[in-house]
């Protein structure tokens, strides 16, 4: 199956980008401490929550309308483009004056340089974002996930250089994120577009995205603010150094999305192109078999949480193990979310998403400034994990609404299900025979 090969390829993809990105956290963290890993999350938390202010939700269009072909190939690349450039420039500039001018009391301990430095990212991260969500329209999932592989691997080679062989501790892993974000760029910008580039602009293309993308993008939004605005209550109420104790617990509880966000991925990029009763048919096997997998894992961090953090983070972040074992079941139940809400946008239908993020965050917010001042960063984790409970619960309804398919078909494991993996056990175990005989090319 085709599905079961770009799940693998991209989940692998995301694996090896987790480790990379988990061993530049971990070098962070026993670098810096609890105060300096506070300091990196907020620092390259502004360019994030910029990006998802001001992408107008393009990225997720230009998957939909390559994958519809509705529009010129050349004209998806020349808008995606322009829009980058100008947007991201304006979005630096709006921001910069902001922070001067009113001094934003969660960044107030951050030098300036430093969100100087991560802000003027913000074209090339948009044309990133952008560039990467149009090979995903043309399912090129070995080139979406290069990107990627290549953002992590620049980000920690350049990070152990900056921070070992020229000692720059601060600002070595915020020089180090940065070429992470513009060599990403340029590479999904070659991936894409090899020929000359067209600068032409497409005034009906431009609206299109923005009527589509909107729907999805407010949800995006809102997605991402549902997920970090606790660190910026957690800095205002508590300080920096509680900021880097909640985000590793944050990191480490966030391991257990990419297998769910890597099967998300492959079904958004799949749905446009399949019949509705094939998509209906589908989608409940793979659900659940995302929610059995994802429980494991988060079996497997409750019962490993506290040697993982001692081990590879120093006892001093001890603190962040209360918090991560809150987080989990709020995890594991937005690994729905995850892949309900990538099925729907391929459906043509992200305004599900944006009213389960606008729902969850109104429960999110409340719930943090009443549990933090009470139970400090477990009291954010607790918020985190009904909010992402809330998340979970919409998008399944919908589905459920829209392919009439039962709750337990699409949340609870059958034994029919026990195929899948025998069978993927048999081409492994298939792989290994051939490689042992030298037969490479069969397994191809």
């Amino acid at each position: 199956m085709k599905i079961v090969k770009d799940t693998l390829v991209t989940l692998l993809t995301q694996i090896i980008t987790t480790i990379l990105a988990m061993i530049g956290i971990i070098i962070i963290a026993r670098v810096l401490g609890p105060n300096g890993k506070g300091i990196y999350t907020l620092v390259i938390l502004v360019p994030t929550l910029l990006v998802s202010l001001g992408n107008l939700g393009i990225g997720v269009a230009n998957a939909y309308f390559v994958g519809k072909r509705k529009y010129l190939f050349k004209d998806i690349i020349s808008n995606s483009f322009i829009v980058g450039l100008g947007l991201g420039i304006i979005l630096a500039i709006a921001f910069i004056i902001y922070f001067l001018l009113c001094k934003p009391s969660f960044l107030k301990n951050i030098k300036p340089e430093w969100i100087f430095i991560t802000t003027f990212t913000l074209p090339f991260y948009l044309l990133m974002i952008y560039f990467q969500h149009i090979l995903l329209g043309e399912n090129k999932i070995n080139g979406y996930n290069l990107v990627s592989l290549i953002r992590s691997s620049i980000l920690l080679i350049f990070l152990c250089i900056l921070l070992f062989v020229f000692r720059m501790r601060m600002l070595g892993p915020i020089l180090a994120w940065t070429t992470g974000v513009i060599m990403a760029a340029i590479l999904g910008i070659f991936l894409v577009c090899r020929l000359k580039l067209d600068w032409s602009f497409n005034w009906l293309l431009f609206k299109d995205s923005i009527k589509y993308g909107i729907q999805g993008y407010v949800g995006n939004l809102i997605s991402l603010l549902n997920y970090r605005l606790d660190m910026i209550l957690v800095s205002l109420f508590m300080g920096i150094k509680y900021v880097g104790y909640y985000s590793v617990a944050v990191n480490l509880a966030e391991v257990l999305w990419y297998f769910p966000g890597a099967v998300g991925t492959v079904l958004f990029s799949r749905t446009p192109r399949l019949a509705i009763k094939e998509v209906n048919k589908s989608t409940p096997i793979i659900c659940r078999n995302t929610i059995f997998l994802t429980v494991l894992s988060a079996i497997f961090l409750l019962i490993l949480g506290k040697s993982i953090i001692s081990i590879f983070f120093g006892s001093l972040f001890l603190p962040a193990l209360k918090p991560l074992y809150i987080l989990l079941p709020g995890v594991v139940a937005i690994s729905v979310n995850k892949v309900l809400c990538n099925e729907l946008i391929g459906r043509g239908k992200p305004i599900i998403g944006t009213i389960a993020a606008i729902v969850s965050l109104g429960i999110n917010v409340p719930l943090n400034l009443i549990f933090i001042p009470i139970w400090g960063i477990s009291g954010a984790a607790f918020a985190s994990t009904i909010s992402y409970l809330v998340c979970a619960i919409v998008p399944l309804v919908a589905f459920l609404k829209i392919s009439y398919n039962r709750l337990l078909d699409t949340l609870i494991m059958k034994k029919e299900d026990l195929k899948i993996y025998t069978n993927i056990l048999f081409k492994i175990r298939s792989c290994n025979i051939l490689l042992r005989q030298g037969q490479t090319w069969k397994i191809f």
